[in-house]
């Protein structure tokens, strides 16, 4: 008991505060952080974590066409095929991780899909593929400012190409195909 008084004692010695005053100052503002430009190190890692990217969605796409009478498809269907080909059985593992999302900006790079010709009806049925079902795709990783958060952007396509722009420019796609850009070597 004699310890909580000496504690009480101890309170009423501080000054008499308000309503809206405290005794713990407020801390001061920090100031924000500013955006400090990426060494060469840190573009180059993100660099290659892309072409890893690219290159792991091009593998699925081939494998998966391998499933879906040699078509190619969205890459919702990557990740969830049952709800995409017919026949698949229900616990047949997806070809690209559903869990990670595969079109999200990413390490200062925006993907995107670019889907190609889609085949007619009657070959899907006959081929007893995925109704959204592709003749050719292309996926691309482009850096959301280039120079600064990478330098080269990366294309790769349903022919299995893997190819960059060399200052960071979107890579052109026509017909899900990427069509120019410098192959990856």
């Amino acid at each position: 008991m004699r310890r909580l008084a000496t504690g009480l004692f101890a309170l009423s010695l501080l000054p008499s505060l308000g309503p809206a005053q405290s005794a713990v100052p407020a801390p001061s503002p920090s100031p924000a952080p500013s955006a400090s430009p990426l060494d060469a190190a840190e573009i180059k890692a993100r660099e290659r974590m892309m072409m890893i990217t690219v290159s792991t969605v091009v593998s699925a796409e081939r494998t998966y066409a391998a499933a879906n009478g040699t078509f190619f498809d969205e890459i919702r269907c990557l990740t969830r095929p049952v709800e995409c080909v017919p026949g698949m059985a229900a616990d047949a593992a997806p070809f690209l991780d559903p869990t990670y999302d595969w079109l999200e900006p990413k390490l200062g790079y925006v993907r995107k899909f670019h889907a190609g010709p889609r085949p007619s009806p009657d070959e899907i049925r006959k081929a007893g593929a995925s109704p959204t079902s592709l003749r050719a795709f292309a996926f691309t990783a482009t850096p959301q400012r280039p120079g600064e958060t990478g330098s080269r952007a990366f294309c790769g396509d349903s022919s299995g190409r893997i190819c960059f722009t060399p200052k960071g420019t979107e890579p052109p796609v026509k017909d899900g195909r990427c069509d120019p850009c410098q192959k990856l070597e």
